[in-house]
């Protein structure tokens, strides 16, 4: 009989695996972003990004042209507008 414990740790493990598997696009609100295809979860857009773009995705608090992104990269002109020194 399995214990309780190695059953989460199989449904862990495959979880994991899938995740890895599917290599869904992952963003945290620092603009960190890793994986690749499609948004992985509803933090994730791609499309109406203006920073912290990773290919073509970002987290969707930079779809927000007024949040400022540290990543060097590539700037909407709404951005650029809203951050001009």
């Amino acid at each position: 009989m399995l214990s309780l414990k190695t059953v989460v740790l199989v449904a862990v493990l495959f979880a994991v695996t899938i995740q890895l598997a599917s290599a869904d696009i992952f963003c945290n609100d620092k603009g960190v972003c890793i994986g690749d295809g499609g948004p992985g979860d509803d933090s994730v857009k791609c499309s109406g990004c203006h920073s912290c773009t990773f290919k073509n995705c970002c987290h969707v608090r930079f779809t927000n042209p007024r949040t400022t992104c540290n990543i060097p990269g590539w700037r909407s002109d709404a951005y650029n507008l809203f951050h001009q020194n």
